[in-house]
Parts: structure tokens; sequence; C-alpha cells
């Protein structure tokens, strides 16, 4: 809590436009975990839980944890609104909002919106259900628009000491009641892991702030943002080495110039290490961990390497904090006291110069020397090292991505990931032997991922003015470079190319399975299709695959030979 002129404790009360995240707490083998509502959005409307009770030595992913209080209305106003909009018409909430009981400070008994900000999808009671146990639950996940009652929960005390009408604090625990089922939202055990559900039991939530809209000053950092670090007056940036350079080169960081300044492998997230207040203003001499977003990793003191990025689970709080310095000369040792809030905003995106100190060494980001060599093989690129002097120059000002890549940027990494565990479950069959227990592969997970980056990647509808049309066409001409940059092509390739190992659905289910074997046809459809996607009218994408055509010709002759159809035309077709 904020502290008032008297000294005493202002009460904090939640509002529309505040980020939030849902944290609950659960018992496991008597021991109490904190978790946070989660959901990707891409690929996967489903919620989950993130685990926060490690979060010292363990960060969450609170990328996707965060939610926009959007719309606040009394359940009276949102009958009347529902009741005189038609099913498919957007309705107008600021008209609601001002005319038929909405508040900017939350009350109970008021029905909420809550729009998740990676996706800006909204949180939803599903008509699925995944509960093997409960059958009157219903899933909860994300849902595309705010029609209809389903995204719409009411807000209700946990505690006697509140009552409905109240404002809602900082703090309290809630009850949330799906407007459309009545049902509560549920942290469950009922299938045996923990997962979220709509269910007549109830779970205890506390929504935590963020960040406040109201407060956010334009133009300074604020935690958890996307973000380049530049050095040398925009001239090069903080990246990592090419998709093509391997696994371990991967996990050193570089200042490089030229192109990987709009790539995205020079984007970065700051996580401050509290979740509470985590999207307030950074201050100087905060400590906060540094995230890569395509591969997921932090950048990290390993005491025998140096500099290194490593995975979350290695990335404890002591060898992976830093913070923001104004000068190396004059350091403040006196911690500042952490205030609730957005705080006082001190760090402007491109003018600030910033010092990365390393907290618990005091060692300063910086770079090694080139040596003559490797500066004549192709691009100057410094290795970003940690050293107790540096250079005069270290300093590095901060600007900002823009939404659509950083959101493509954790697309990336998201299906990266499935990518790949899909490719290590085919692996793992090898074509050769049948196994009597294959492995589990997230055959339903891919699916549902390849029809999402497929409409991501959909081209703009001809009807469009010209102007509107070109506009769209630059935008997804970028979403294919920056998803090519990142190697999701060659990705697309391996997956094709292993599941033409097998002839048919029924030779797949030989050694997959009969369960796995229904999806086989559809995500090798597929792959074809979002490979289509990946380079239509991208000349560069194009370019780059020509090598891989007769490859292609072979593969889809293949898929005609066990479709019946003509794949080679179905194909080509797709890119025109």
């Amino acid at each position: 809590m904020a502290e008032g002129a008297d000294g005493e404790e202002e009460i904090q009360f939640l509002r529309t436009d505040d980020q939030v995240v849902l944290q609950c707490t659960a018992s496991i083998l008597k021991e109490q975990i904190k978790l946070c509502l989660s959901c990707e959005g891409f690929g996967n409307r489903l919620c989950f839980l993130e685990t926060t009770s490690n979060a010292q030595n363990v960060p969450p992913d609170l990328a996707i944890c965060c939610f926009i209080l959007e719309q606040s209305l009394s359940v009276r106003a949102l009958q009347e609104m529902l009741s005189n909009s038609s099913v498919d018409e957007a309705v107008d909430l600021d008209k609601w909002s001002s005319q038929g009981g909405g508040s900017r400070t939350l009350l109970y008994g008021h029905a909420i919106l809550l729009k998740h900000t990676h996706s800006n999808m909204y949180l939803s009671c599903l008509t699925t259900s995944r509960s093997l146990t409960d059958k009157l639950a219903f899933d909860v996940g994300l849902q595309e628009d705010s029609t209809g009652e389903a995204c719409w929960w009411t807000i209700h005390p946990a505690s006697k000491q509140r009552s409905e009408g109240e404002k809602v604090r900082v703090g309290d625990d809630l009850i949330l009641v799906s407007v459309s089922s009545e049902r509560y939202l549920h942290l469950s055990y009922a299938s045996g892991d923990l997962m979220v559900d709509a269910s007549f039991m109830q779970t205890l939530w506390t929504m935590t702030p963020v960040m406040s809209g109201c407060e956010l000053a334009e133009g300074f950092l604020v935690g958890g943002y996307v973000l380049r670090l530049f050095h040398g007056h925009m001239d090069e940036c903080l990246a990592i080495p090419c998709a093509d350079q391997g696994d371990d080169q991967r996990r050193v960081a570089h200042y490089e110039g030229g192109a990987v300044c709009s790539h995205a492998r020079s984007l970065w997230r700051l996580e401050p290490l509290r979740i509470a207040w985590s999207g307030g203003h950074i201050k100087w001499g905060q400590s906060f961990r540094v995230r890569h977003i395509t591969t997921g990793r932090y950048l990290f003191l390993d005491e025998e390497k140096g500099l290194l990025l490593v995975d979350p689970e290695k990335a404890n709080s002591k060898m992976s904090a830093f913070c923001f310095r104004i000068s190396k000369e004059k350091i403040e040792v006196a911690q500042k006291r952490d205030v609730e809030g957005m705080g006082i905003p001190e760090i402007k995106y491109g003018e600030s110069m910033c010092f990365v100190q390393h907290v618990s060494s005091g060692l300063w980001l910086t770079y090694a020397a080139v040596d003559a060599k490797s500066a004549r093989l192709g691009p100057l690129k410094r290795k970003a090292i940690l050293h107790k002097e540096g250079h005069m120059d270290d300093a590095l000002t901060v600007a900002r991505s823009q939404t659509e890549e950083s959101q493509a940027a954790r697309m990336i990494y998201s299906t990266t990931g499935l990518f790949n565990q899909f490719i290590k479950g085919l692996d793992a069959l090898s074509g050769k032997n049948k196994s009597a227990n294959p492995p589990s592969m997230p055959m339903d997970a891919v699916v549902l991922s390849l029809q999402d980056l497929i409409f991501y990647f959909r081209p703009p509808e001809e009807e469009l003015e010209h102007e509107d049309k070109q506009f769209k066409l630059r935008s997804l001409k970028n979403r294919q470079n920056l998803f090519q940059e990142e190697g999701m092509i060659t990705l697309v390739l391996d997956c094709i190319d292993r599941l033409n190992v097998y002839n048919t659905a029924a030779h797949f289910s030989e050694y997959a399975g009969e369960e796995a074997a229904e999806s086989w046809k559809e995500i090798v459809n597929l792959l074809y299709e979002l490979l289509a996607s990946l380079i239509r009218g991208n000349r560069a994408n194009c370019a780059l695959f020509c090598d891989n055509l007769d490859w292609l010709v072979s593969k889809l002759d293949r898929l005609e030979a066990s479709s019946g159809i003509s794949g080679r035309m179905v194909w080509f077709e797709l890119i025109l």
C-alpha cells in the first residue's frame, strides 16, 4: 500500500484499465503453492495455471498471465445491454458504461470484462469440458470477441467484512461467477492435474495489480514491455545469433548492427523480480531479469563461463538480476523503498543513457574486443560480457518494440517449442521399430497451432481499399520475415520430412497409435498450407525456398499417391 501525506497507508482500489493477474493458492502434499491464471491464446484457447511460489529461483511467465479490467457494469445494465444488442452486433461498451450503471472503480456485485493482454481475447466460460469427474463443470478459456454473456463475470466478496456495492480493494479475496453458466471460477484437481474450470465449487482469487492505465506516463520505461537495447546511438543492438547457428551458439549474446535491429532475435523483456506492480515504471537501481523473447531464456552470470542465456529453470534471482544505473561513478547504495503503484517515471525511451549492472556481483554489461580475423569474415559482432570496469561507451538506450513484433515473437517462442516437442515425438517413433507404448505427441495442440498460424498469415481481403490493402500486405510481409528469420520455414520442412516417412494414416497408426493417426492427414495438409502462407507474396522467402523445390515436389507426389488428390496442384494454388 502507498502512504498518504499523513504517513498512514492509503487504501488502493481496483479500477477499470488496470492490468491484473488472478492469483490463488493450492495445497499439494501439505504444501501451499501460489498460482496465476494463464493462457497462451494462440493454438490453445484453454486456461492453465502458472506456478509463482518459487519465483526467486524460477521466474513465472507473467507475459501470458496478465488481463486488463476492460469494463465494469452493474448486472442490470449488462442484461439491458445484451437484450438490446443482436447476436452479431458490436456492443458500444462506453455508452452502456456511462448510461447504464458502469463505474471506473470496481464494485462488488458488478459484472466485469477481462481482456487477455497478450492475445487481445476475453476470459470466458466455454461450452466444452475436460473434467473426468465433474460432469457439471465447463472449461475456462479465451473468446475472440466480447459478444454474449460468456465473457462476463460478476465479482463478489469472500469476506463478511465486505458487502455488495462496496469498492473492491487491492488484496481482497474474491469470488468470480460466470454470468452465462452461474458457475464459479474454480481451481480444480478433478482430472488429476491442477487446472481451472467453471464449477459449482468455489475458489478464492486475488486480483493483483500489475499496471495502472490511469497512471501510465507515455514514453517512459515500464516493466514487462518488449524492447530492444541499443548501443552506440542505435548503430547496433543486443541480440543472439541467427537460428541456423545452433543451440549452443544461441546461448551467447552479442552486439550486432544492420538488419538485426528489425529482427525478432533482438527483442527482450525486462521482468521486475516482484509480481505486484511489475508493470510499473522502472526506477534507477531496480532489480529485474532480462528475458530473450523468441528463446524464452534469461541473461545469467555463470561463474565459470561468464554471461550466458539460460533456461528459466536455472535463472535464479541472484545470478540473473540486473539493474539500470545512471552512471558508473555515482551509485546509490541505499535501496529505494518499494511503493505500491506505478511509481515515478524515470527512464525515457530513446533518450535516457543506461548502464546495465549485474546486481549481486556489481559487474557491468560491456563488450569484448573483436579479433581481426572475425572482423574480416562478416558484419561486426562484439560478444557481450560482464566486467568490473568495462568501457566508457557501455551505456544503452531502450526502444519499445511495435505491438505486432512482440506478439509475433511470443508466437515464435510458443510454436517453436511445440513443433520441436512434436519432432522429438516423431523421432522417438523412428519409423522403423514399432512400440507397444508409443510416445505421447501433442497432435491436437499442433492442429490448433497450425490453424491459428494459417489464419495469422492470411492475405488481406480483395475488397479492401487500396491503401488499407497495401498496409495489410506490408504488415503480412513483416510477419513472414520475422518467422522466417527465426527458422520457422526450416522447422515446418522438418515436420513434413518426418511425417512423410509414413505412407498413410494406417501406416502411421502402426507406430503412433490409432488416436494420433486420426490427425496425421490433417496435420500434413495444414503443414503444406502453412508453408505456402509463409512464402506467398514474399520474394525473399520464395528465393530462399527455391533450393527445396525438388524436395517439395517429391513429397507432394507422395501425398498425391496416398490421398488421391493432386498435391502439387493444390499447393501451387495456395501460393498464387
